[in-house]
């Protein structure tokens, strides 16, 4: 996840088609993952089958749809950056991959059984999309928001203070009031889902880099000819591992009536 900015303007995120360019290279090992039963768990909640038909909208490489289509009859694998596709494409090649704005998205009305973002509906115009969404999923279909829960300080403070330093201040759109809004869409819900994983995870200096590396606040192109010198001072800062607890991931789930 990255930072958020809690100003309200920033709820409708400008339009940037390089926000994670570059970042499809350390995304799967970078980011925290997921529980292992999310993908069974939603397809029972959500009652999927043969015949449903899934988006996962802000795919990125395609982790979430990737995981759900043992489950379904169609997954669609949304995103619009061309090297996330690419990657979820090697993954399963036999999805169906499109390069799209959530806002440029035109499905049939009730064509879908569900859509699912993982980590992703807060660069979308969320009132836009939870009004649209409406129309194209089916009547009794589902609308999901998983995220990881973070523990405190995911990221070091003297990471988030190096990139500032090199890039400035950097602000995405403020989460926090995405339930108010689609509620105003008239979907029913949510129902939340918290699933954990026992045990801990390790994670190595090359992932806890690749971490950063993923997120749209430091994406590698946006330091230009300074990026040795940030990566040379960000391994040092992230030179030993980490131990941290397995993170839990939340599951909200919201119903069209």
């Amino acid at each position: 996840m990255d930072w958020i900015s809690d100003r309200k303007e920033d709820a409708v995120p400008p339009r940037d088609d390089d926000l994670f360019k570059g970042a499809a290279d350390y995304y799967e090992l970078g980011r925290l993952p997921y529980a292992a039963q999310l993908p069974e768990v939603l397809a029972k909640e959500l009652g999927l089958g043969p015949e449903s038909v899934v988006a996962d909208i802000g795919c990125g490489p395609g982790l979430l749809a990737v995981a759900l289509a043992p489950f379904c009859g169609r997954v669609l694998g949304v995103d619009p950056d061309p090297d996330m596709l690419a990657r979820g494409r090697r993954r399963d090649p036999s999805l169906t991959w499109l390069r799209a704005r959530a806002e440029d998205l035109a499905f049939e009305p009730g064509e879908l059984d569900a859509v699912v973002f993982g980590r992703s509906f807060h660069w979308t115009d969320r009132a836009l999309m939870s009004g649209r969404l409406r129309t194209f999923v089916r009547p009794g279909g589902h609308l999901v928001l998983v995220s990881e829960m973070h523990r405190p300080g995911r990221i070091p403070p003297q990471v988030k203070e190096l990139i500032a330093e090199f890039l400035g201040e950097y602000r995405v759109p403020r989460l926090g009031d995405e339930e108010e809004i689609i509620a105003a869409a008239g979907w029913q819900g949510p129902k939340r889902l918290t699933m954990r994983t026992a045990g801990t995870l390790t994670r190595d200096p090359e992932t806890r880099i690749a971490e950063v590396y993923s997120m749209s606040s430091s994406t590698r192109h946006r330091f230009g000819t300074r990026l040795p010198e940030f990566d040379r001072r960000l391994r040092e800062l992230l030179s030993e591992p980490e131990v941290i607890p397995f993170p839990a991931t939340l599951a909200r789930i919201w119903t069209n009536p």
